[in-house]
């Protein structure tokens, strides 16, 4: 109501505001506000400040609120008096910091756990001095926050099923890295980057399962994974900058149903996440908003990745139906039925994370480099140390419950470096290095020679004799590029011509860059010598799996006409004439 002097009082809205909360963030000013309507109705909305700004905005907000229900006859005066009225009678309501992502914060010296729908501090205590701002998103709902912490009973009944319901070399990195994403803010802060998580396999090989039954839980996620039919940068870009500790998960990842700009969202998306790289958007007010990317990824899907940049910044598990026994079955049904110990098991682990110090927390980093002197790039090695230290860190919980961890898990140290290891030369096809860019042009290459795209004898030869692969690449890319195109081949990089005759250059397999005989294409009775990039044949079948390109080593050297070759001394009188 408003009154001006002896006038009758006049009605300019018809409802009651009270303000809940006053959230400054980096971009903006919001309001959180109980609206109580005429008809006693009541319901808490978030405003900008900027909705005060005019009649026309105000007037604007409130339709997108209730619809005709709510209705507002003032003018921008009223609006200021509305203010100080709000101000002055609920002097006391709560004013506190909005920040945009779930997870973990450090706030006046201490770690405090945000999440979608409240916060807690390091003791599992409701605070109300910091909230996300990020509004609905069903990825990123979690009740985590409301879960119990789990009891020593729970856990030690938990510990049986725990690492059992598929093969190690899959459950080991699957847990190692659902408790090392409680640490992933506090490892960013040392400069440390987290793998995601991939897990692969046909249809049946429980991957899904694992990720409901198992994964979810312990996060208490409630939103289900994101689709990755549809995805667009921003979609993506959204998503992972809006949390540091909760899993942002994508499924359906099924190559041969997505399109090339699907693709290339997602290839981006692995990679530049794992950087922590920074996007910036523009918005209409010509002020520009930072997002960084720092979640944790769980990719789901029937294939993994082969480009190498990504192969190195992943934890690849490979799901397969065959494997899993009648125990795994029984060990997974245990686990599904204790979501709740699941739940608490997360809530155990993130107030520990959170309660940790810096120094303990330095000393596991140090424990978990075990793999430093296995010959892997350095990202392999990183991702793999980062699992170890997820066992440490629930290792931790253990003891902290007064209980024998590898006694109750069967789970010992060398079993978790025995299946990190391996599972990890599996991901890679036995070899300890992910194949380069280089590698996997040349094995389009070698399956282009056995289509016949590229002809034997004109565009490269093979000297078994030599052990030497001689390519025309200046004839041969060309028809290499129009192939991958014809092909939709998503899973090799088409590098410049010149990029890569520079990166062959470098590779350990390259020879030279000289002149050799091929056939002439005019004259097939007739050679002429070309100059070509020359390579060690045997070298090259070492870190590519060929057929065209392959390397017969028949064991023993032979001579200009092809005869076997006998050392000095190998020769005996025949036993006949």
């Amino acid at each position: 109501m408003l009154s001006s002097g002896d006038s009758k009082p006049k009605r300019i809205t018809n409802f009651v505001m009270r303000p809940v909360n006053a959230i400054q963030s980096d971009y903006s000013y919001l309001l959180d506000i109980e609206f109580t309507l005429a008809n006693g109705m009541q319901f808490v909305k978030q405003l900008n400040s900027a909705a005060f700004a005019s009649t026309q905005k105000f007037k604007a907000e409130i339709k997108k609120i209730a619809g005709i229900d709510m209705t507002f006859d003032g003018t921008e005066s009223n609006l200021v008096d509305i203010q100080n009225f709000m101000n002055n009678k609920y002097r006391r309501y709560n004013r506190c910091k909005g920040v945009t992502y779930v997870g973990l914060h450090k706030v006046d010296g201490d770690w405090v756990f945000v999440g979608t729908d409240g916060a807690v501090d390091k003791k599992g205590k409701p605070i109300t001095n910091i909230m996300s701002i990020l509004g609905d998103n069903e990825a990123l709902k979690s009740g985590i926050i409301d879960a119990d912490m789990i009891i020593g009973k729970e856990l030690r009944e938990l510990s049986a099923d725990l690492f059992h319901f598929n093969t190690f070399e899959r459950t080991i990195p699957i847990i190692g890295w659902v408790c090392v994403c409680f640490l992933k803010e506090r490892l960013r802060q040392r400069r440390i980057k987290l793998s995601h998580l991939v897990m692969a396999g046909g249809a049946g090989s429980g991957k899904s399962e694992t990720l409901e039954k198992i994964i979810q839980p312990i996060f208490s996620l409630i939103g289900s994974g994101i689709g990755c039919k549809g995805l667009t940068n921003f979609s993506t870009l959204k998503s992972t900058s809006s949390t540091n500790l909760l899993p942002v998960i994508f499924e359906e990842y099924k190559p041969h149903r997505l399109n090339p700009a699907e693709l290339n969202t997602i290839s981006g998306l692995m990679r530049s996440t794992y950087d922590y790289q920074t996007s910036q958007r523009g918005r209409a007010d010509q002020s520009v908003v930072n997002y960084m990317r720092r979640s944790p990824i769980v990719l789901v899907g029937e294939s993994s990745f082969d480009e190498t940049a990504i192969k190195e910044r992943i934890i690849d598990v490979q799901f397969a139906k065959s494997d899993r026994t009648a125990e795994h079955t029984r060990s997974y049904k245990a686990l599904a039925r204790r979501e709740k110990s699941l739940n608490g098991l997360g809530k155990a682990l993130l107030l520990l994370a959170m309660n940790i110090p810096d120094e303990a927390l330095d000393k596991l980093i140090e424990r978990s480099k075990i793999f430093e002197k296995l010959d892997f790039e350095s990202r392999v090695i990183l991702g793999i140390s980062n699992v170890y230290l997820g066992i440490l860190l629930l290792q931790e919980l253990y003891e902290s419950y007064h209980l024998d961890f590898e006694a109750l898990t069967g789970i010992s140290k060398q079993l978790v470096y025995d299946s990190l290891v391996g599972g990890t030369l599996s991901a890679m096809d036995g070899n300890s290095k992910a194949s380069s860019a280089v590698d996997l042009i040349l094995q389009v290459m070698d399956n282009m020679a056995l289509k016949g795209r590229i002809r034997k004898d004109y565009e490269y030869t093979i000297s078994q004799k030599t052990g030497e692969l001689c390519l025309r690449i200046n004839l041969i890319y060309d028809e290499f590029t129009k192939y991958v195109r014809e092909f939709n081949i998503s899973d090799v990089e088409v590098l410049a011509t010149r990029q890569f005759t520079k990166q062959l250059r470098k590779e350990n397999y390259f020879l030279s860059y000289s002149y050799r005989n091929f056939k002439d294409k005019d004259k097939d009775n007739e050679t002429v010598k070309c100059k070509c990039y020359v390579l060690d044949l045997e070298k090259l079948n070492q870190v590519c799996s060929l057929e065209a390109f392959r390397y017969e080593n028949p064991g023993y050297e032979e001579d200009e006409k092809g005869f076997m070759k006998l050392k000095d001394g190998d020769l005996e009188e025949l036993p006949f004439e």
